[in-house]
């Protein structure tokens, strides 16, 4: 497996695209082994996207995309400025909260950070904010895209994972992260505001502003709710959610907002089918790779290492997210995920980890690469529509990766706070 890992990392040194360096990767195996034919490439690729669940990742994007450019997200900034706009940075805390209900509808990070970039840092910088706070707080803020349901990258996880576990029941876990990482945000945004005396808004809290925003966020809201709600339900596969979910945002667009027209919608199919295409060569040519892994029995051979160190689920988990966060600084969240759920997935079952749990903390993990440069695709967005240089953010990052180190450590080591919500709604035992 030496040739396996050396040809990865050499060509992710001259800096060749991830779904290339693993192909690439692969091929450099069986060249020099001659252990398979070369003809088992195309057909492991094939294999790796050959499936109806996958359909999910497509329409999930592109629901997001079309509920960005159908005008929603307006009023979820106005909804979530009635909730938490009178308090100090109150800014910052309508970013934060507005990044929270834009998960809940989008399901992705980058497309996130650019959406909320677009509307608040250049309102931070000018009421008085500094350009790298807010650029780090707007990205930091993105990584709730993956955890709040829906989420593209649960669904990834899942069908990765070998499509033993339940979605729905991963989705209901993502909740109480999701909303611990926003609240945790809004403290370290207090306390940073605080120091660095940023303004304080001058408007009031009013219940009667929160009923009358929350009229116009709902149309946005609606489109979490028909997803959980008709996957929890029963009513529709996580595939046929998704469908129903464009489906949905279409006639809202089209007939209500009146904001999409011919000439948004092919822009949006266009940014999805480019999206979707990133996702499905990672996976076919991570399949590749994942079979080479699985032959050799390395996740096995891994286990059985790590079971002879410690025989603690805690010590494992600890392992795994530093080893995550790690990666994280080289290669992107989808990337990793593709490339070690297989290896890491099994090696948790021997430790008697619960299968959902171990997969709210993996996605949880690999979401730090996206404020870690130098991949950093969030920080990079955020960056760009600051005007500033991500190397200008480097010490400004840091107390927002340690927040969310911390806060992932606590879920890992104490599942029952997240948990709960599967067992409650019965998806789990």
């Amino acid at each position: 497996m030496i040739y396996l890992f050396v040809a990865f990392f050499a060509t992710i040194l001259l800096g060749v695209p991830v779904a290339f360096c693993l192909g690439l990767a692969g091929l450099a195996f069986l060249l020099i082994t001659g252990q398979e034919s070369l003809l088992i490439i195309p057909t492991l690729m094939f294999s790796g996207i050959d499936s109806f669940p996958l359909m999910a990742i497509p329409f999930f994007i592109m629901a997001g995309d079309l509920a960005e450019r159908s005008g929603v997200l307006p009023n979820l900034v106005n909804f979530a400025k009635s909730l938490v706009g009178h308090f100090r940075a109150g800014l910052a805390h309508v970013s934060i909260v507005t990044e929270m209900l834009l998960s809940g509808v989008t399901g992705t990070a980058v497309g996130d950070a650019a959406a909320i970039g677009s509307i608040f840092i250049p309102s931070m910088v000018r009421e008085g904010y500094d350009k790298r706070f807010a650029a780090t707080l707007t990205a930091a803020a993105s990584t709730m895209g993956p955890i709040i349901p829906p989420s593209v990258g649960m669904l990834i996880y899942a069908y990765v994972q070998g499509g033993t576990i339940s979605v729905a029941a991963l989705f209901l876990a993502g909740f109480v992260p999701g909303a611990m990482v926003g609240l945790g945000l809004m403290i370290l945004s207090h306390i940073l505001a605080k120091r660095r005396n940023y303004p304080m808004s001058d408007e009031k809290f009013r219940v009667i502003n929160v009923f009358k925003t929350f009229k116009g966020a709902i149309l946005g809201l609606m489109v979490m709710i028909i997803i959980l709600g008709g996957i929890l339900s029963g009513v529709f596969t996580p595939t046929e959610a998704g469908a129903v979910a464009v489906a949905y945002v279409l006639i809202i667009g089209v007939f209500i907002t009146r904001k999409l027209t011919l000439s948004s919608i092919i822009p949006s199919i266009l940014n999805t089918a480019i999206t979707s295409s990133v996702i499905f060569i990672l996976m076919a040519t991570a399949k590749v790779c994942a079979w080479l892994l699985t032959s050799a029995q390395i996740p096995q051979k891994c286990g059985t290492f790590l079971m002879s160190l410690s025989a603690s689920p805690a010590f494992f988990l600890t392992v795994v997210i530093l080893f995550l966060i790690f990666l994280g600084f080289f290669i992107e969240a989808i990337a990793t995920m593709i490339m070690f759920v297989p290896v890491l997935a099994p090696i948790a079952a021997s430790y008697g980890i619960e299968p959902h749990h171990f997969g709210l903390v993996f996605i949880m993990s690999v979401q730090i690469a996206l404020i870690t440069p130098p991949v950093a695709l969030s920080l990079f967005v955020t960056c760009k529509l600051a005007g500033i240089g991500i190397d200008d953010t480097w010490s400004e990052i840091w107390p927002f990766i340690l927040l969310l180190m911390g806060i992932f450590l606590l879920i890992a080591y104490c599942p029952d706070v997240t948990m709960w919500l599967p067992r409650w709604f019965g998806l789990l035992k």
